[in-house]
């Protein structure tokens, strides 16, 4: 018995029947289908959709870090108490400075090699919250009852893909986006 990657029709399918006239211009059986409208807008959008994440999440960055560097941020009183050592009057502000520096180097794009494992410290240090202070973020100690501030630091897994996304995307599809669409 021979084993063929090519499927035969079966016996009871009828021949295929000649093409009418002028149906030469179609596409034959077997060739590529046009792409729909999606499938050709589709590389544009995620081209637009990389450059838009990546300025989303270094704004968020600037915007965060801003807040606290003026100390106007919510935030703040929430890393202090998370903290295992005494933070003085300096640190949030530092801090804030630091998520502002983070955020223009996720916008520039430049040496993402070593801008992700810094900016998934970053975050993965905010799930500090889930582990030393839970009566935060957790309602009744049940650990699916998150609190605003559990809400707070669990969006923060959706920052984290981003920031993966967007370190990670090859550089030709960087400068794919920066080149002039051809036409």
């Amino acid at each position: 018995m021979t084993v063929s990657s090519r499927v035969a029709p079966a016996a009871s399918t009828p021949p295929p029947q000649p093409l009418a006239p002028g149906a030469a211009d179609s596409p034959a059986a077997g060739a590529p289908t046009p792409l729909g409208r999606f499938d050709r807008l589709a590389p544009r959008l995620h081209h637009f959709g990389l450059g838009a994440l990546r300025t989303g999440l270094g704004g968020v960055f600037v915007w965060f870090g801003a807040l606290k560097a003026i100390g106007l941020s919510p935030a703040a009183a929430l890393v202090v108490a998370v903290l295992p050592f005494p933070a003085g009057s300096w640190f949030v502000p530092a801090l804030g400075w630091g998520e502002m520096v983070l955020g223009l180097w996720l916008v520039s794009g430049r040496i993402r090699a070593v801008a992700l494992p810094v900016l998934a410290a970053h975050l993965c240090g905010t799930f500090a919250v889930l582990a030393l202070t839970p009566s935060v973020a957790f309602a009744h100690t049940n650990p699916l009852l998150l609190t605003l501030v559990g809400e707070f630091v669990v969006k923060n897994v959706v920052l984290l893909a981003g920031v993966v996304v967007v370190t990670t995307t090859p550089a030709r599809e960087d400068a794919a986006q920066l080149s002039p669409e051809k036409s």
